[in-house]
């Protein structure tokens, strides 16, 4: 009876062992906080937009600057119906289509119709991941430009 006593003691502790090291193995490990940048990897990368003004962004159009590309994000059906002057439609997704078509040689500024330009910001940092460099995000999107009362191309035929 001692022996099987002392043999169930055993066991009790070699299982409570097992559980003890198992549970230290099954504790999540901290991931690192990186990202693929170009297909390098960027440890404690943390994407920071750089805005432009719709003040600044006029001027350039007016300017009929060379250097910047307008993008807007929605969806097509309402990009057909307005949007900036001489802008491309990049719709909007979770991830980024491919390939991007978008020009890496000149400053791309993307704007949304968004409350905080999320749409906009989520983007652009999508597109510093494909080593995208000139982005800039349009401070108040559409609906500001719309504010400064600034025109807008319509779709054809209105």
């Amino acid at each position: 009876m001692l022996r099987n006593r002392s043999k169930q003691a055993a066991c009790v502790t070699a299982g409570i062992a097992m559980l003890w090291a198992t549970a230290i193995f099954a504790q999540e490990k901290p991931k690192p906080s990186g990202t693929y940048i170009d297909g390098v990897y960027v440890e404690n990368y943390v994407y920071k937009p750089n805005f432009i003004s719709a003040q600044d962004l006029k001027k350039l159009i007016d300017e009929k600057s060379k250097d910047i590309v307008i993008v807007d994000t929605a969806a097509p059906l309402i990009f057909e119906d307005e949007h900036i002057p001489g802008a491309l439609n990049f719709p909007y997704a979770p991830t980024l289509p491919q390939p991007i078509t978008l020009p890496r040689t000149k400053t791309l500024v993307i704007y949304c119709a968004c409350n905080a330009e999320e749409e906009s910001i989520d983007t652009a940092k999508k597109l510093t991941e494909f080593g995208y460099q000139n982005l800039k995000v349009l401070k108040g999107g559409w609906f500001g430009w719309l504010e400064l009362g600034y025109p807008t191309e319509p779709k054809k035929g209105s």
